[in-house]
């Protein structure tokens, strides 16, 4: 099986110059241990999984021009580690001669899935050995799957499908309450009209397999919605990608809706408005693919050991909204952190900065969980004419929060009766890394459009 996916890869490879863009697409459900702690929801939440409420997937993309090839491959978890993502890159690119730049790793960012991380600090759920290790071998398999699939795309339309009612609110700001507007999206359609992908693209946490499904495995509203692409024949294979959504939450959550119907009350109308604008779409170019990924270094607040213990402790004096074990915690890792820097110990943040253009098209690839302001600044001013953004991919950086909100918090004494808002700022401490600047979402999108541009 092995030498025909890699002549498969040798033969797409071989194509001339003026080749029609050529797709290849893989998907493999992801086997889940019992009780396996899913992540999400704060520290140590005993979120053990006895059922599986939807499946959980890896899928693989690759897209060829004749000259270069992109790959993205995608699962079904709340974030990518950093180092996962750089170690199966460079598997990826050895084993079938991929150029690594080109490579890129997102998430849906569901919260009921097990962690695909390796740093034991992060304490919203506990890594899974096993889990990690069938991840791996998904990745390298549908990896090789999508790039024997590889077949001609005859025609590529690409929109934004408006939603005529928000499904997301904003978390931290509700009364300005700014909301992703539309699904952005691409379509693939073979000669004989049938569409072999749809890439879609919002901005909502994956948040709604909670409540009444707090212990059960789900791909959350995202899986759904994928699901429905498939059951409503839109498309054989879709690729959502999350968009700016670090400050917005679902509408419908199984937690509001007090039973398991927040997936469905939240993908439904989501994929009337994308099935109803998928004729309205415009063809667009697709026939050149470039691409750039760089480790750059974030803007963080470096500070003393002496520093983050008196944080610690303002974190234990602080309100008991979600309890008291929730601050305890948080002001533990702040001391861990404290005794990190006292032995000289780096604290600084390092992401993977991803652009891959396909024509008319790009992909912005965000390492963590940028907000809706910059990210429709993100949007608004990238050269390439549609747009995508994808967040929580290749890396896990946590919030990339907007300068606003930054400073209404500006240190750990200042947490008020808010939950939202003062927490996306003050998680840092789990990642055993410094807090970042109030800027850092400025910072992202402006290295995002200088990595465009080159």
């Amino acid at each position: 099986m092995m030498k025909k996916i890699l002549l498969a890869a040798a033969v797409a490879g071989s194509f001339g110059v003026d080749a029609a863009l050529r797709v290849g697409v893989a998907e493999k459900e992801l086997e889940v241990p019992l009780f396996a702690e899913l992540y999400g929801y704060g520290p140590y939440c005993e979120r053990r999984a006895s059922v599986v409420h939807d499946p959980v997937y890896v899928r693989a993309y690759s897209f060829f021009d004749g000259k270069k090839r992109a790959l993205v491959i995608y699962t079904d978890t709340c974030s990518t580690e950093d180092e996962y993502a750089r170690e199966m890159r460079a598997k990826l690119a050895s084993r079938y001669r991929l150029d690594p730049d080109g490579i890129a790793f997102v998430a849906t960012h569901t919260h009921s899935s097990p962690a695909l991380t390796n740093r034991s600090v992060q304490s919203s759920g506990i890594a899974v050995p096993e889990f990690q290790d069938t991840w791996r071998r998904a990745v390298l398999e549908t990896a090789g799957k999508a790039l024997a699939d590889e077949e001609e795309i005859a025609d590529v339309t690409a929109g934004k499908a408006p939603l005529e009612k928000p499904i997301s609110r904003n978390r931290v700001d509700r009364k300005a309450n700014i909301t992703d507007p539309a699904i952005r999206w691409v379509r693939f359609r073979r000669a004989d009209g049938s569409t072999k992908l749809l890439i879609h693209n919002h901005g909502a946490h994956g948040i709604c397999c909670n409540g009444a499904l707090f212990k059960e495995v789900s791909a959350d509203w995202m899986g759904c919605a994928n699901s429905l692409v498939k059951e409503k024949k839109l498309a054989d294979m879709p690729l959502f990608l999350l968009g700016p959504a670090g400050d917005i939450n679902p509408v419908n959550t199984c937690l509001d809706t007090g039973d398991a119907s927040g997936n469905e009350k939240t993908a439904t109308p989501y994929i009337e408005y994308l099935a109803a604008d998928l004729e309205k779409g415009e063809k667009i170019d697709a026939s050149e693919i470039s691409y750039q990924l760089e480790t750059v270094e974030l803007p963080t607040v470096k500070q003393t050991a002496a520093e983050l213990r008196s944080d610690a402790q303002a974190l234990r004096d602080t309100d008991k909204r979600l309890g008291t074990q929730y601050w305890v915690r948080n002001a533990n890792r702040l001391d861990e952190m404290a005794v990190l820097v006292d032995r000289g110990a780096d604290l600084g943040a390092k992401t993977d900065f991803q652009v891959i253009r396909i024509g008319d098209f790009g992909i912005f690839f965000v390492p963590g969980e940028l907000y809706i302001g910059p990210g429709k600044k993100l949007l608004d001013n990238a050269k390439v004419k549609y747009p995508l953004v994808a967040t929580v991919s290749n890396g896990n950086g946590a919030y990339f929060f907007d300068e606003a909100s930054a400073k209404r918090y500006p240190d750990a004494t200042t947490k008020d009766n808010a939950v939202f808002g003062f927490y996306e700022i003050y998680i840092y401490m789990h990642l055993h890394r410094f807090k970042y600047q109030d800027t850092i979402g400025d910072f992202v999108v402006d290295r995002l459009l200088q990595l465009e541009a080159r």
